[in-house]
């Protein structure tokens, strides 16, 4: 089962492995799918990221974004965005109550990579303006809970356990794709055939 959102833990290769703090960039080059991000207002991290782009062609950057609680500034944000379009890499962002702001910043900056909106657990028509803009939901054991769950996932998703990889992860994980399955009434089996096809544009 593919995890399209996980954090450093147990060594994995078919997880995108994501990161929100300088210290954990080091352990992230370790995993084949790995992203640099913050989640902070840390503007140096600007260009630590920036200097491992460089070096690291395989990279995504991820996950960053806008929250409730003000993690990082619009204009980190927007530089975000730009290292992600001037390197050509697919991104993961971390939204909770602000999708306008970012989608705002996504239609003005035009990445154009795929990109993933994870532990999404917005509207339908919020996922629909993503989609526009080259973006895949990924939905978590949260996810399964909203409102527009059903509608959801006659869309295109992944799915994510949003933890670190190991055992733990792995049975949030089995459960999210059991639930999404008997939800859609197809086998769990069918279930990772849909999402391997949807991830192939974020593997190499």
């Amino acid at each position: 089962m593919f995890d399209a959102h996980a954090h450093i833990g147990e060594y994995r290769n078919d997880a995108i492995i994501c990161t929100s703090d300088v210290s954990e960039y080091a352990d992230a080059e370790k995993y084949p799918l790995h992203s640099y991000g913050i989640l902070s207002q840390d503007e140096s991290a600007i260009r630590i990221i920036e200097n491992l782009l460089e070096k690291d062609r395989s990279a995504f950057i991820g996950e960053f974004g806008l929250d409730a609680r003000c993690f990082c500034s619009i204009g980190l944000i927007r530089t975000l965005l730009e290292l992600a379009k001037t390197y050509s890499r697919p991104f993961t962002l971390h939204v909770v109550r602000r999708h306008n702001e970012m989608l705002r910043l996504l239609k003005e900056i035009r990445p154009g990579k795929p990109f993933i909106v994870h532990a999404f657990t917005s509207s339908a028509e919020i996922a629909d303006e993503y989609e526009k803009l080259g973006g895949l939901i990924s939905l978590g054991k949260r996810s399964l809970r909203t409102k527009d769950f059903s509608r959801l996932i006659r869309k295109g998703f992944l799915i994510e356990s949003d933890m670190p990889c190991g055992p733990d992860a792995d049975k949030a994980l089995e459960e999210v794709y059991n639930a999404i399955a008997s939800s859609m009434r197809i086998s769990t089996e069918r279930l990772e055939e849909m999402t391997d096809e949807r991830r192939t544009v974020f593997t190499p």
